[in-house]
């Protein structure tokens, strides 16, 4: 490209955005003066963008991203940290169960592998904390259409609830009574601003988050088992937990149990000639493979898991998931439930999980529906290895909801009660973040400990207990690009740089209105780095658009590469930056929201604006 003042490179360029996740985030960048009319004429056209009373721009477009910097610009922030930073959510209850709200940075203590941190960031958060403006509310000055007001406040949802069914592990009856439940318990307690969504850990049969309470119904009653082969059909009969002390452990007892069993069950009784399937060999190779399908189908849960976390992350608003499983096994997985843990804290998201078998009793030698232990002489220690079985099995679910703020619901058949209590929010917690010095990308695993500094034996604490270290350092660009699409999916209005917008449409005779948003970036509060003669930044500016139910429609998002001459720069700085960009929408009350983020400071600005095209 050319420069268009004449000799040089350009000194700013636009580039045209791929499709990032959220949405098609494309559009036209056109020339706009602050305040005036825009004529109909010039929507659709492609035209450069300017400043006012400054030189001519060259024009293309492109995708960017920058890192958000840690804001507190509301009494109820949303905490937001550096990805090198270790996220703590803790819960804290007095005597009578209720939350203790009055605690002080002062008075936590966290240790990583016993080593006492210095604690970086610390925010409270209440179950009212997410909605950080009230629902339906709009910027103050922000501009509808000149003649018309709207009809009515928009209300984005600000509640949102994944039930996570384990379709792999669970029963059919525990599956069916779950589901029964779940379909009551949203069909009497969604309510409006409440989006609830259906998840499995085998990926089948999902519903994305919605209001819509028969397609909810309609999802739960697709919902199927999915088992994976377990490999544990040969003989003898080998358990989970049996095969991972065989395996993993090299048990040397539970290996002599399995020996004893292999010569009752599948040789009669007798080694003489030696039973084949009594060789250690033999045992310790059917063992692990039913280890790796173990493994993998607790990855499978773990992934789903980290799936919908990642899915929730550009939802502003109390953020839930609700497990609903019999417990599976993890004693060779906690890197992966840490990194679903880790997931959940950075992305706010609280877990709960609910005990798929309910009410249940260990029978000693397992109940009529499952395979009988193999020989009466090792019927015992076959008893304690199912119970300790069933321990670690549960054990997933108490640590998902303990390190996340969760609620663990077991032991009961209220299932009802059950969904009612892991679906809620936290009445409130304390986010604490630290950032562990020296830390190497290793992926071992640090123990956390967090107390109080006085009075801890009146109050029970709920918080992370380990963190792996990142196995190789992060992606910085895909980091700010999730934290850019978390920006716009919010109602959090900033002002890190001073920017105006207004909105304006065209509604030809026929087909969709064309919207336009102008933003004005008042560009002397940004940073630029020198380099060779020129001053750099990157702006980047996302325009997205909610309907009238808060649901999203679509959205344009540009990046504005500059490559300054002291002159051009400051000009802009006297001027600022005039944006445009259009969209096709129908009919309707819309809510606009524009943000702006440059790449040198980590500066972030989001603005909202309501708008009714008749």
């Amino acid at each position: 490209m050319s420069d268009p003042m004449g000799g040089g490179p350009p000194e700013a360029t636009f580039t045209t955005p791929g499709k990032p996740p959220v949405s098609c985030l494309v559009g036209v960048i056109a020339a706009a003066l602050l305040g005036m009319a825009i004529p109909p004429a010039v929507f659709g056209q492609s035209v450069a963008t300017t400043p006012q009373s400054g030189p001519q721009a060259g024009a293309s477009q492109n995708t960017g991203g920058s890192e958000v910097s840690t804001e507190e610009s509301h009494p109820n922030f949303e905490l937001h940290v550096q990805h090198n930073e270790v996220l703590v959510r803790a819960v804290v209850r007095d005597a009578k169960g209720q939350a203790v709200t009055n605690l002080q940075k002062d008075d936590f203590r966290i240790f990583d592998n016993r080593k006492p941190q210095v604690i970086t960031h610390f925010a409270l958060e209440t179950s009212g904390a997410a909605a950080r403006t009230p629902p339906g509310a709009v910027a103050a000055g922000a501009t509808t259409q000149p003649g018309t007001q709207p009809a009515s406040m928009i209300i984005l949802p600000h509640r949102f609830m994944a039930l996570f069914f384990d379709d792999i592990h669970i029963e059919f009856g525990d599956l069916a009574r779950t589901r029964d439940a779940a379909d009551h318990y949203l069909a009497t307690n969604l309510k409006p601003g409440d989006r609830a969504a259906i998840y499995t850990a085998s990926g089948q049969n999902q519903l994305d988050f919605t209001d819509d309470r028969e397609k909810l119904h309609d999802a739960l009653l697709r919902l199927r088992q999915h088992p994976l082969p377990s490999g544990g059909g040969a003989c003898p009969h080998i358990m989970d937990y049996e095969a991972y002390e065989i395996a993993e452990q090299n048990d040397p007892s539970t290996l002599q149990v399995a020996e004893t069993d292999a010569i009752a069950e599948c040789c009669g009784g007798s080694n003489n000639p030696p039973c084949p399937q009594a060789d250690p060999n033999y045992l310790g190779s059917i063992s692990r493979q039913i280890l790796s399908n173990l493994e993998v189908s607790s990855r499978l849960v773990f992934q789903g898991l980290e799936g919908v976390c990642r899915r929730m992350a550009v939802l502003q608003g109390q953020r839930s998931i609700v497990l609903l499983s019999p417990g599976f096994f993890t004693d060779t997985e906690t890197y992966d439930l840490q990194q679903a843990i880790d997931r959940a804290l950075r992305e706010n998201v609280v877990i709960g999980t609910l005990d798929a078998r309910g009410l249940y009793t260990d029978i000693p030698g397992g109940d009529a529906s499952q395979q009988t232990f193999g020989s009466l002489t090792t019927m015992a220690s076959k008893t304690q290895v199912h119970s300790a079985e069933l321990l670690a099995d549960a054990g997933v679910l108490a640590s998902l909801a303990d390190q996340t703020g969760g609620v663990y619901f077991h032991n009961s058949n209220d299932y009802g009660e059950g969904l009612r209590r892991t679906g809620a929010f936290p009445d409130a917690y304390y986010v604490l973040a630290f950032a562990p010095q020296d830390l190497k990308p290793d992926g071992r695993m640090h123990t956390l400990k967090v107390s109080l500094a006085s009075n801890p034996d009146h109050f029970t604490l709920q918080a992370r207990k380990a963190y792996f270290a990142p196995k190789k350092a992060e992606d910085a660009a895909t980091v700010a690009k999730e934290e850019l699409e978390q920006m716009a999916f919010s109602q959090e209005e900033l002002q890190g740089i001073p920017i105006e917008i207004h909105t304006q449409f065209f509604k030809p005779s026929t087909g969709a209105a064309k919207l336009s948003v102008v933003t004005h970036v008042d560009l002397s509060h940004v940073r630029f780095r020198k380099a060779e003669g020129r001053n750099l930044n990157n702006l980047t500016l996302m325009t997205v658009v909610f309907d009238q139910g808060g649901d999203y429609v679509t959205g344009q998002q540009k990046s504005i590469q500059f490559r300054l001459l002291d002159a051009t720069l400051t000009k802009l700085t006297e001027t600022g930056l005039n944006v445009k960009s259009t969209v096709d929408v129908k009919p309707g009350t819309y809510l606009v929201r524009e943000v702006v983020q440059d790449s040198e400071g980590g500066l972030l600005s989001a603005q909202n604006s309501q708008v009714e095209i008749p």
